[in-house]
């Protein structure tokens, strides 16, 4: 009988594709873990470790999660430590979004005037770069800043009030404004790049989430005066964090998932005051957009409030599409927790202005977990309770609202894609590029004894299939085909399959007779993918390099 060998808390959707049951456990048979094998009709879609509700029994194998590796530093605080040109009103680095956009990478950022000023306010900024390493600040001179004869800010100080009657000004969407490039058929060029931007809750403005355009990702206009999102939507409030939004595909609407606030032992239920949670709204035209359907945790990991006993928020989101495959949204939420994690004796031993930082600063710290969800889903599905990005050695690191990975993913090399994280906070705030393997969110992972995998039934579209992989010298990894009910396929079997050794993020698995498996397109096959000291981070069916030979 084929056994689950995995990892502490894997978890493996099993039911179907649009309704994902989970089950989760040590060591599940097969029978108990997959009650109907349903098909999965994958055509060319690429599939991700990271999700793995394509496999039907792991034996002898494991998931394994992947944590970003930390790069440079990018943007700084700190005068003359990274950035000697930065501006004497730049403090804070918050809420980054990285966009890649042809050759050219967009970054956007909440920065303000330092919390000594007492006319301190919020204004969001604009960065560019050719290799997401080296960035620059164009002088823009859109918006005056005080002490300042130049600038890249985007929008005005976040100090005037809610309900400006001028479509073209922009106060109080300085805070959360997180643009996205609309994907959506036939949207005009004056609105290739959009935005939410506001937020609301029962005692604070602004009151409602705006809704804005922009035909260069520079200049920004709201599309209405009215709020498009607010109370009427979730009457509970959703806070003020970053609106993640694109345009699905899949759905033919815009899909946003906002901050919420929930009763943390129903967190499908509204509390003003509760616990922060995941809601989503949808939009056929950007403008009109259904009530807040609050996310359904689907583990226990997830329930808010329910770690270990401890009081825990999900902070940010960062939902949005993986961009190697749009029909995989990945998350990368921030956990807060309350307290420190400093005694008085560990600040003694600290440099003096590390000390007057972490006083100020210390009351909270943060990490995040990885989740995934599908178009349409009203769930998350968290494929290890660990999380995926931690502080770190450095104390600044454990502050409050410091170490907070941001959306989205982007590819930064044939083998590489990155994200960007800011650490600190106030005078010590500095945004960080991390990078991980393309796909490489987690793997599939045998030892050097061996072990395998068989997935679910899949109907695909393509002539070959396609692997990202890692083995060892010593390792190697084999593809059986077999039909949906797993009986190996003549010429397809793992006696007739190619030895593969290596490492690569695009390899075209072969057997005895080459790599065409054309004639297997529209039918039900499953694949027996058996490893030896080997990782698979994901796989597809493409079409033919040399008609597949």
């Amino acid at each position: 009988m084929a056994r689950f060998v995995t990892h502490r808390k894997l978890i493996l959707a099993t039911v179907c594709w649009g309704a994902v049951a989970v089950l989760q456990g040590p060591c599940l048979d097969a029978e108990e873990a997959i009650p109907v094998l349903t098909p999965l009709d994958v055509g060319a879609r690429l599939e991700l470790a990271v999700d793995p509700r394509w496999i039907t029994s792991l034996d002898g194998l494991r998931l394994v999660q992947h944590r970003p590796v930390p790069r440079e530093v990018v943007l700084s605080s700190p005068p003359g430590v990274v950035d000697p040109k930065r501006r004497s009103w730049e403090s804070m680095f918050g809420y980054v979004s990285v966009l890649k956009d042809g050759d050219l990478y967009r970054m956007y950022y909440r920065d303000a005037r330092p919390s000594s000023d007492p006319d301190g306010h919020e204004f969001f900024c604009y960065a560019e770069s050719r290799d997401a390493i080296h960035w620059t600040k164009p002088n823009l001179k859109l918006f005056a800043i005080p002490g300042s004869d130049d600038g890249n800010a985007i929008t005005e100080e976040n100090k005037a009030e809610p309900g400006d009657d001028d479509p073209d000004h922009l106060p109080c969407i300085s805070h959360n404004m997180r643009p996205f490039i609309d994907l959506r058929p036939g949207v005009p060029k004056s609105e290739r790049y959009k935005a939410l931007a506001g937020g609301f809750n029962s005692s604070r403005r602004p009151a409602g989430f705006w809704a804005l355009a922009s035909g260069d990702g520079i200049h920004w206009r709201k599309l209405r005066k009215e709020w498009v999102i607010d109370r009427s939507h979730w009457p509970h409030g959703s806070d003020s964090t970053p609106a993640c939004t694109h345009w699905s595909e899949t759905e033919a609407q815009y899909v946003a998932y906002i901050r919420i606030r929930v009763n943390p032992n129903r967190p499908t239920e509204g509390r003003v005051g509760g616990l922060r949670w995941i809601g989503r709204v949808t939009s056929k035209d950007f403008i009109h957009w259904s009530r807040v359907t609050p996310m359904k945790p689907l583990v226990t990991e997830l329930d808010p409030g329910k770690i270990s006993g401890r009081k825990v928020h999900f902070y940010t989101n960062e939902t949005h599409p993986y961009f190697r495959n749009r029909q995989l949204l990945i998350a990368s939420p921030v956990r807060f927790f309350t307290g420190t994690v400093f005694s008085q004796g560990d600040l003694a031993r600290m440099p003096a202005e590390i000390q007057n930082h972490q006083r100020e600063h210390s009351v909270g710290y943060s990490d995040a977990v990885l989740l995934t969800t599908r178009p349409g889903e009203l769930s998350y599905l968290q494929p290890f309770a660990e999380a995926y990005f931690r502080p770190g050695p450095n104390p600044l690191h454990w502050g409050n609202r410091s170490s907070y990975p941001y959306m989205r993913f982007v590819s930064t090399g044939d083998a590489e894609m990155s994200q960007f994280a800011r650490h600190g906070r106030g005078s010590y705030s500095y945004v960080q590029r991390y990078s991980l393997r393309t796909d490489g969110f987690a793997s599939v992972n045998a030892p050097l004894a061996g072990g395998e995998l068989l997935t679910r039934p899949l109907k695909f579209t393509g002539n070959r299939l396609v692997i990202n992989f890692s083995t060892s010298g010593a390792g190697s990894l084999r593809v059986e085909l077999q039909d949906q009910g797993g009986n190996p396929l003549p010429g397809y079997t793992s006696d007739d399959a190619v030895r593969h050794v290596g490492d690569a993020i695009s390899h075209t698995v072969r057997w005895k007779s080459g790599s065409d498996v054309g004639r297997f397109q529209g039918r039900m096959i499953r694949l027996r993918i058996i490893m030896h000291d080997a990782d698979l981070y994901s796989f597809r069916f493409a079409g033919d390099v040399a008609n597949a030979e």
